[in-house]
C-alpha cells in the first residue's frame, strides 16, 4: 500500500485499529494491508491513479536503515505464520543488506536495526494470520514471504 494516497472504508480501518504509531515511518502500510486482509477486507490498486512525490531516496534520513530493518522484523512477528517467518526475513534480510551495500551506505545502522527488531519484536502484539489470508493474498499476487 502506498500510503501517499490511500482510501480505507473507515469500518476497515476502525476495525483493525488502524495505523500502528510505533512504527513512526517505513512499512506501516504493508502492516495495515495485512491486518485488513486478515480481517477479511481486500485491497484494490487503482492504478489510472497518478501521486507526485519529489524525487528524493529514503536513504537521505539517518534513521531510514535502521527503521526499515527493524520494522520488517515487527510486522513479521506480529502478522505472519511461525513457518513463513524464516521465508520472510531470509529475504527480507537479503533485500534489506543488498540496498545497503549497493547504496553505499548505512549498512551499520541496517544491522543496528535489524537487532533492534529482533530484541524488542515481543514488544509487538502478535495476531499471526489465518492459513486462509496467506492464500488470500498469494492468490491475488501479494505472496506475505517478499
Amino acid at each position: 500500500m502506498a500510503e501517499g494516497v490511500v482510501l480505507i472504508r473507515r469500518a476497515a480501518f476502525d476495525a483493525v485499529a488502524g495505523w500502528k504509531s510505533t512504527l513512526f515511518l517505513y512499512h506501516e502500510g504493508f502492516d495495515l494491508a495485512l491486518r485488513l486482509y486478515a480481517a477479511g477486507w481486500s485491497g484494490w490498486y487503482a492504478t489510472d491513479i497518478r501521486m507526485h512525490h519529489p524525487l528524493t531516496t529514503p536513504a537521505r534520513h539517518a534513521l531510514y536503515h535502521r527503521l526499515a530493518a527493524r520494522n520488517r522484523i515487527w510486522i513479521a512477528h506480529r502478522n505472519l505464520p511461525v513457518p513463513l517467518l524464516p521465508l520472510y526475513l531470509s529475504a527480507g534480510t537479503t533485500i534489506t543488506l543488498a540496498r545497503a551495500v549497493r547504496r553505499g551506505g548505512g549498512l551499520g545502522q541496517t544491522l543496528r536495526g535489524m537487532r533492534e527488531g529482533w530484541t524488542t519484536r515481543r514488544t509487538q502484539r502478535r495476531r499471526p494470520m489465518s492459513w486462509r489470508t496467506v492464500y488470500r493474498l498469494t492468490a491475488a499476487g501479494r505472496p506475505p514471504i517478499i
